[in-house]
């Protein structure tokens, strides 16, 4: 049986874009192709309406979370609230996905990345930026709302993959 992730619809409170859609349903039809016409309900678009709104999204690839659930080969439904997180029913957004990759990751309270347990490098030295923007992308995020939604530090996590051709 297939574990359940929730995605967030809205950014978080003390995020600065906190209420605005994060548009992460759309990121992950993106990203694993969801085939057209989708079966997921996408409020009455027409096919070729559809295939734009889908082709107009960065992909979110993986997924950030606190512990180390999951292993590659695991299978996980992707969920969305209808409402307000925790106290409304969750809406399955796709068919189970699995997993393809997963990194130990950790975030220092310097935001000094580490994956596996090798350090990407500090924020500010410029040279290794673009691997901190590529992390983000892949998460469905720019690299100024990632680094504001990881906002409590020390973060201990995993990332959690759906698409083999990643790699850090």
């Amino acid at each position: 049986m297939a574990r359940v992730i929730t995605f967030s619809r809205v950014f978080p409170k003390g995020h600065p874009k906190a209420g605005r859609e994060t548009n992460f349903i759309q990121k992950i039809w993106t990203a694993i192709k969801v085939p057209l016409p989708c079966s997921v309900h996408a409020d009455q678009l027409n096919d070729e309406m559809m295939k734009l709104f889908l082709r107009s999204w960065i992909p979110k690839y993986h997924t950030i979370r606190a512990g180390h659930r999951f292993k590659v080969g695991d299978k996980f439904s992707p969920r969305v609230w209808s409402g307000k997180p925790y106290a409304s029913k969750q809406i399955i957004i796709a068919d189970d996905i699995e997993v393809k990759k997963t990194w130990d990751v950790e975030m220092d309270e310097n935001q000094i990345i580490s994956i596996d347990g090798k350090y990407i490098h500090e924020f500010d030295d410029l040279i290794k930026f673009d691997s901190w923007e590529r992390l983000a992308m892949n998460d469905g995020l720019s690299l100024d709302d990632f680094l504001c939604w990881f906002d409590k530090l020390p973060f201990e996590g995993q990332i959690i993959c759906w698409n083999e051709n990643i790699n850090y």
